[in-house]
């Protein structure tokens, strides 16, 4: 459970954001595979919490596995393998449960024996399983709708599907969505969608509605006010994945894919550029101030593969690039990872020898026509013309370490001395088995793809939102923020400009609520068409005009990977400790509008700003520990309630640079920083004064600016530096003969 420690308690409590999620691997293998993960993990994610996943299959959970979770999630698709002994421990543990939250199908056979022991589950919510089902009728009416949770992305079906007859009993429930219903001549009272002290129960057939001709899903109850009322979501810092020194978070990636193929743009018409030159000129040369992750496969630098002789070279003049981050994406480029868990060479040698025999199709065919490498020559037939294979490259036996600990040695080889490697980007379907993320951590880098994240008129709904990651035994594979231009071309062959699309995406996941921050995330071969070429470029110029904080993929993933390690103690009302943070640095809460950050009682903490609705507070990730503390609005002790007076309580509103390294006295603020483009800072609560700035570049470079705080205490400068890779030292201190105006 979440404790909340009240006035006066001397001890810090855990806070506790871990969901056990029961699946059936007879009917899920695989927590990807549930509806869970589809559904449920992303708004969860989201409000704060992590989903540990629980495999019935293997046995029902144990008191160890209940430790710590603040409620028990379950979304099955049918009737699980074992209901009644599911029941039976459910009724075992019942004053022991955690909440339980059970959206669907509730477990299977609901016999009269096995309704009376999920009895008690439904008694905590304040509902009563009748035992009585709704089979078919067209009598039936809504006599009870809360519109704060229902009809989200669509309205719930007039006319009810089969579902379990339940019940209100007492007053505790909060009904969501009730129907009057006559069947047979019996009215039922039928409650389909509530909450209660217990947790909170959706009828199968009421969360979602589902478009058949379409093949579309959208959410009938509104996910996050759903989960909020039936884990009773208390104030905590949510560790934030979007935002980055107030701002929203960007990134670019780039999978190498079609390195060695031939631009067919006009202006390179008959010249012989390769695809990866005229990436490299058009869209990563042009745009020093977009940080970008540049992933080789690396047996495209082999001229075996089709390697042209400027290959290696234009993977060295990529990787000089200042905004370049040095990323591998495999050596032999797989496209179904689970055939490789249990790799047999003379399986993978005869789907080569009937691949050679056929007719190729699709984007390889038409890549390898541009190599030259489709007609069996030499190691022609061991480069793939189609997705039948299971990987591009398979002239060698498939070796994992090859695969990843070569790759990595030899791309970062292909670096300046100095720049080191820190990512692997996943291949294909992007579903690596678990000894295969596991040398990715073991390698020292992190690991980024697949999730394929598109929120727009096609998929018209944040369920197509992933959550941040799959969980693959006991490892975790973090997903992109969103899917590449691969998914808008019918796989690359049609639709060449559909990446323009992508932008929809990008606003969709801002407002009204910022559920993801900006990954443009592309593949070499968008450089073959010009329409393709422009739609990536669009997306460039678009994210200039917007206010983000650019940083590298690398550096994501480190912050999607501190949203799980993040530990959190609250020692007070509104008064946290946050630690084990990774790469995170943002926290956030939620319907904040009474809530200020109070500046002086945090310890590790740059500063705090209001956006839609919520509190956003940026930490220091040079203070291993921050403290976090909260006043409301009007209180004697909340910094931005009072006027300031002087210049140590000043709070970082946005930077477009990350800062670390904060030092504060009564006047003078001083840190370090890196970013990328023009450093623009923003800070609130500034004595309105004049102040002195200056920044002393690791390359050597030292200016000096002034800048005033207004009347409103907000003190703005820019400083035009190269801050990409070294970083820079910013000392703020009151104007010499200026003191702070309180």
């Amino acid at each position: 459970m979440i404790f909340l420690v009240h006035a006066g308690c001397a001890h810090a409590q855990p806070v506790n954001r871990h969901v056990l999620a029961l699946y059936d691997s007879a009917q899920e293998p695989t927590p990807k595979d549930t509806l869970i993960h589809t559904f449920a993990d992303m708004p969860l994610n989201h409000m704060g919490y992590v989903v540990d996943y629980h495999d019935l299959k293997t046995g029902l959970p144990t008191d160890e596995d209940l430790e710590g979770k603040v409620a028990i999630l379950t979304m099955f698709r049918g009737q699980i393998s074992s209901p009644s002994a599911y029941y039976r421990w459910l009724a075992r543990k019942a004053d022991k449960l955690p909440r339980m939250i059970i959206l669907g199908v509730i477990g299977g056979d609901l016999n009269n024996a096995n309704r009376r022991l999920i009895q008690p589950v439904f008694e905590r919510m304040g509902l009563h399983l009748t035992g009585d089902y709704v089979i078919h009728t067209r009598q039936s009416s809504i006599v009870a709708e809360d519109p704060d949770l229902i009809g989200f992305e669509a309205r719930p079906d007039p006319v009810p599907p089969q579902h379990a007859i339940v019940t209100a009993k007492g007053s505790q429930a909060r009904i969501g969505l009730r129907y009057s219903i006559t069947e047979l001549g019996k009215r039922y009272d039928s409650v389909v969608v509530a909450t209660g002290p217990g947790g909170g129960y959706v009828a199968s057939g009421f969360y979602s509605y589902y478009d058949p001709a379409l093949n579309l899903a959208r959410w009938v109850i509104n996910p996050f006010e759903f989960f909020r009322r039936a884990l009773d979501h208390p104030a905590f810092p949510i560790p934030d994945t979007t935002t980055v020194s107030g701002r929203r978070l960007y990134f670019s990636e780039v999978d190498g894919d079609g390195w060695n193929s031939v631009t067919r743009i006009e202006r390179y018409r008959n010249q012989n550029v390769s695809v990866a030159e005229a990436m490299i000129s058009e869209l990563i040369e042009p745009y020093p101030d977009l940080p970008i992750s540049v992933a080789l496969v690396l047996s495209d630098m082999d001229p075996r593969y089709g390697a042209r002789p400027d290959s290696v070279a234009l993977a060295k003049r990529a990787f000089a690039l200042p905004q370049v981050e040095v990323a591998s994406h495999t050596h032999t480029h797989p496209f179904e990872w689970q055939f490789f868990e249990r790799y047999n060479r003379d399986r993978e040698l005869a789907l080569v020898d009937r691949g050679a025999a056929r007719k190729p199709a699709g984007v390889f065919q038409r890549l390898g026509a541009m190599f030259g490498l489709t007609s069996g020559r030499n190691a022609g037939k061991y480069i793939a013309s189609n997705h039948d294979l299971p990987r591009a490259y398979s002239k060698e036996p498939f070796d994992l370490d090859r695969e990843i600990g070569e790759a990595l040695r030899k791309t970062e080889a292909l670096a300046p001395p100095g720049k080191k490697i820190k990512l692997y980007q996943w291949s294909g379907n992007a579903q690596p088995f678990e000894a295969a993320i596991r040398a990715t951590r073991q390698a020292g880098v992190r690991n980024i793809n697949g999730g394929d994240t598109r929120f727009d008129r096609q998929n018209p709904s944040i369920i197509y939102i992933s959550p941040l990651s799959r969980v693959v035994g006991a490892e975790r594979q973090i997903y992109a923020v969103n899917t590449n231009e691969n998914n808008y071309t019918m796989l690359w062959t049609d639709r060449f400009h559909g990446f323009s699309q992508a932008r929809e995406t990008f606003k969709r996941t801002e407002s009204p609520i910022r559920l993801r921050g900006i990954d443009v995330y592309y593949h070499t071969y968008s450089a073959e068409r010009a329409a393709s070429l422009d739609a990536v470029r669009s997306h460039l110029d678009w994210v200039r005009t917007q206010k983000v904080t650019p940083i590298h993929a690398s550096d994501y993933a480190a912050i999607a990977d501190g949203f799980f390690s993040t530990r959190m103690e609250q020692t007070g009302p509104l008064r946290w400790t946050v630690s084990e943070r990774d790469g995170l640095n943002t926290v956030r809460f939620d319907d904040a509008d009474d809530l200020a950050l109070d500046m002086e009682a945090s310890e590790g903490v740059l500063g705090s700003l209001h956006y839609q609705g919520s509190l956003y507070v940026a930490l220091d990730a040079d203070v291993a520990t921050a403290i976090v503390a909260l006043a409301r609005k009007g209180g004697t002790s909340a910094d931005g309630e009072r006027k300031a007076d002087r210049l140590e309580t000043a709070q970082l509103h946005d930077s477009r640079w990350v800062i670390q390294g904060m030092r504060r006295s009564p006047c003078a603020l001083s840190f370090n920083t890196t970013g990328f483009g023009m450093g623009e800072f923003t800070w609130t609560n500034v004595p309105p004064s004049q102040y002195d700035i200056t920044a002393k570049s690791h390359l050597g470079t030292t200016i000096q600016v002034k800048a005033s705080a207004d009347d409103s205490g907000t003190l703005a400068f820019n400083l035009p530096l190269d801050a990409r890779n070294q970083p820079v030292d910013v000392s703020v201190a009151c104007a010499a003969g200026e003191a702070p105006r309180s």
